[in-house]
């Protein structure tokens, strides 16, 4: 892509920095910002399915993770190349690496020069080569903020999508979303005091990162899904709500069966096919422990109305196995499964 070629004031003093070498070069970007966050998702995939590791499932979930990261690495990388180009701004220490000189052979040290507006120059400084001399038109914005802003933010919300828990725990999480945000701060502030970068390159830079975190979370990822969490110590999860309302009309049913013990195994039954697990319950409190109080007085009751049958019936019971398949709605008499 063609570069475009910003004119500048041989007053500018904000291209008059001396040169110096990177703190953060090119292969510690990509080796903090790529390869690490990389890695730190494929061990926290581990994590979450640790009690029920499955090849194919972490592999899934790895696979998804990693492309989600990916893309919008790559397109904040293609997004901040292009508008480096777009605009040709030029770097702090443009004046020191090119040494511009004018077409009629003066430079901006000569008195007549000194307020003059230069688009017609070429660097005289032949220790440079064409690329490096084409990185001086390439300041705005800054790809190291870019990307490290990205790579942090994106995995901050990670941490708090997979990462669920109370107290302490808690606490830690916000810890290391506080330190990889600053990881991204102290690289970005290493491009100004370097005279690499103008502070406000390095500003948009990160809000372009931010930006393509955010919008790879919340639409690439699905990071930022609300997942309920039970309002009180009375309320339950959909799954065991609807149980428990089965359970209380096969019971009122068949108040004055004698299968009402019969009756109750079924709504176990139902209630047990119901449960489902998912990775996620190894990274967070189990939200089933906050309803422990959902089934309180009107449960108990049932369950004395249905013990106190008559004990002939135990060994039926016992003998007594749930069909393959059962209908969509309870029937209304249950008497014929005995």
């Amino acid at each position: 892509m063609h570069t475009f070629k910003r004119g500048f004031f041989c007053s500018d003093l904000s291209i008059r920095y001396p040169y110096r070498d990177c703190t953060i070069t090119v292969p510690m970007l990509l080796l903090m910002m790529l390869l690490l966050p990389m890695l730190f998702v494929a061990v926290v995939e581990i994590m979450r399915i640790c009690k029920r590791f499955r090849t194919r499932l972490y592999l899934r979930n790895l696979w998804r993770a990693e492309a989600t990261f990916s893309f919008g690495f790559i397109a904040t990388y293609l997004t901040t190349e292009l508008a480096k180009h777009a605009v040709g701004r030029l770097r702090p220490h443009f004046f020191h690496g090119c040494q511009p000189r004018l077409d009629d052979g003066s430079s901006c040290s000569d008195p007549q020069n000194a307020d003059l507006y230069v688009e017609q120059f070429h660097c005289s400084n032949h220790n440079l080569s064409t690329r490096q001399i084409r990185e001086l038109h390439v300041s705005f914005p800054s790809a190291h903020s870019s990307l490290s802003f990205y790579s942090m933010l994106l995995l901050a919300l990670y941490v708090h999508g997979v990462w669920r828990g109370r107290g302490g725990v808690r606490v830690l999480r916000h810890v290391l979303q506080f330190l990889l945000l600053m990881a991204a701060l102290c690289v970005s502030l290493s491009r100004v005091a370097d005279y690499w970068h103008h502070w406000s390159d390095v500003l948009a830079g990160a809000l372009l990162g931010m930006a393509y975190a955010s919008i790879t979370a919340a639409y690439v990822g699905d990071l930022l899904r609300h997942r309920p969490r039970p309002v009180g110590r009375g309320s339950c999860p959909p799954s065991m709500t609807y149980s428990h309302h089965l359970h209380h009309q096969l019971m009122a049913d068949n108040n004055n069966s004698t299968a009402s013990a019969k009756v109750h195994f079924l709504a176990a039954a139902a209630s047990a096919s119901m449960t489902t697990t998912t990775p996620l319950d190894d990274m967070q409190d189990s939200d089933v422990e906050d309803c422990r109080g959902c089934e309180d007085s009107d449960d108990s009751q049932d369950f004395q109305v249905s013990h106190e049958e008559d004990g002939a019936e135990k060994d039926e019971e016992e003998a007594y196995k749930p069909p393959a398949s059962r209908p969509s709605t309870p029937p209304s008499d249950l008497t014929h499964v005995v």
